[in-house]
């Protein structure tokens, strides 16, 4: 059974192949703490990150192999857990 996270980011997988080369197409998959956003794991296509590699990341503004220009404002986001019940 595939559970709806699941399903969202294989989406995003399928979607991110527009232009560029395999590691700026990739999807980030970021795992920290909805309140503290503390870092807890990272994978990019399957490739464990380290908390420094995605910082690097996140800053990068043209893919370093291909040169693709990045805009970290058009990543899609999805967002799971926090509050629940709360204002």
């Amino acid at each position: 059974m595939t559970t709806s996270l699941q399903r969202r980011v294989r989406r995003l997988e399928e979607v991110s192949g527009d232009g560029g080369c395999e590691r700026c197409r990739g999807v980030l998959v970021l795992a920290s703490n909805a309140i503290t956003g503390e870092f807890h794991s990272a994978t990019c296509n399957g490739e464990l990150l380290s908390e420094e590699e995605v910082r690097e990341r996140q800053a990068e503004t043209s893919c370093p192999r291909c040169g693709r220009k990045l805009d970290s404002g058009e990543a899609p986001v999805i967002k799971v857990g926090g509050l629940r019940g709360g204002t």
